[in-house]
């Protein structure tokens, strides 16, 4: 079995490296002049953490991340309104969540593939297919024939506008500003993620590397569609959240700093067509709320190369409507959960966000845990 797939971001190279793991060939093919790797820090949940053990067969990754066991909700005070164990309690995950610098991950997926594996300057082009296979025509000039082809191209897909033409990418509202920086305080500790909301805005921040204090930190918030804010904006938009929050953002070096708005897809109704499917961001494109949008994409790819390798039909596009139904519902389940935080952290007033109206929603969140892959 050949597999192209459309896009070397993260959720890409993991679908490549899972699908080798399981002997399947695969190629990657890239629009831009190399695998796309920028960013700043990554989250995965326990869930996505044993993907990840899964793929690299070792604990080289244990070693390449900062665990993370719990996730604090504070105020812009930094009085703790509800402290979350990421392990969730009762589900017996065997792995703590993890939090990596997302060039450092990147580089890992890219070392565990073949040299040959990803094709720059590759864009796709168009997709045509019969019964017997798919062909990718690529900005390049050339095309390429498989058996499938797996759009794993983020929010602005062009594999998506072929499978679901009737999807949207909206703006949601919400712009974000991340950053890396080396930064110490006792408020800020090493086991955790903390958030700090206040009105219809979060700055939330982990520790990527404890020995030498390096930390990630966005600052997410509603744009109100103005420009995007600046260093500057930044600093003092969040001039009165609590010590060292302020401090942090004033250290980091502006080049470390990515800005962008938020976007996210509606009115999907499927995720294939034939023998071409969709993955990670080009099928769910989720807000950072949770930090889930990775974790959900390492699922998407362990219960596709599973589809793909357990199949017995003789057509392979059994195997695809089975993941695409499997993992369609599990999306819309997380994405209902995720849309209901954000609404929490985002489009109420301030003091909306309690220990109630979040223990509600961690319910929610806590019950999908009983259908992840793993």
């Amino acid at each position: 079995m050949k597999v192209g797939i459309i896009g070397a971001g993260l959720n890409g190279l993991a679908l490549a490296l899972l699908l080798k793991r399981f002997g399947v060939e695969a190629q990657v093919y890239e629009r831009g002049d190399g695998p796309r790797d920028t960013g700043s820090g990554i989250y995965v949940w326990p869930q996505g953490v044993q993907v990840l053990r899964f793929m690299f067969g070792d604990d080289r990754m244990r070693a390449a991340g900062q665990p993370i066991e719990f996730l604090d909700t504070l105020d812009r005070r930094g009085k703790l309104i509800d402290s979350q164990p990421v392990r969730l309690e009762g589900f017996e995950f065997p792995a703590p969540a993890m939090m990596f610098l997302r060039k450092r991950l990147f580089g890992m997926l890219r070392d565990a593939l073949d040299a040959d594996a990803i094709t720059a300057d590759a864009g796709c082009e168009s997709i045509s297919q019969d019964e017997n296979g798919v062909t990718v025509d690529f900005t390049d000039g050339r095309s390429r024939r498989f058996d499938v082809v797996v759009g794993a191209d983020g929010v602005f897909s062009r594999v998506r506008s072929i499978v679901a033409p009737e999807a949207i990418v909206a703006d949601t509202g919400i712009a974000a500003c991340r950053g890396i920086v080396e930064f110490a305080h006792p408020a800020l500790l090493d086991d955790r993620c903390q958030i700090f909301t206040y009105d219809s805005a979060r700055v939330v921040t982990y520790p990527l590397d404890e020995s030498r204090s390096l930390r990630y930190w966005f600052y997410a918030y509603r744009h109100l569609d103005q420009p995007l804010l600046d260093k500057d904006g930044i600093r003092a938009a969040i001039a009165d959240i609590a010590d060292p929050l302020p401090a942090m953002v004033d250290a980091t070096p502006p080049a470390s700093m990515l800005h962008n708005r938020l976007h996210a897809i509606k009115h999907i109704e499927n995720w294939r067509r034939g023998r071409v499917t969709l993955l990670g961001d080009s099928a769910h494109a989720m807000l950072p709320t949770l930090g889930y949008g990775f974790t959900l994409g390492l699922e998407n790819g362990f219960a596709l190369a599973q589809s793909l390798v357990c199949n017995c039909d003789a057509d392979i596009t059994s195997a695809l409507r089975r993941y695409s139904r499997r993992m369609r519902l599990r999306s819309r389940e997380m994405l209902e959960v995720m849309s209901d935080l954000t609404d929490l952290f985002y489009f109420r007033e301030e003091g909306s966000v309690t220990k109630d109206t979040l223990q509600d929603r961690f319910t929610k969140f806590r019950s999908l845990a009983e259908t992840t892959v793993f």
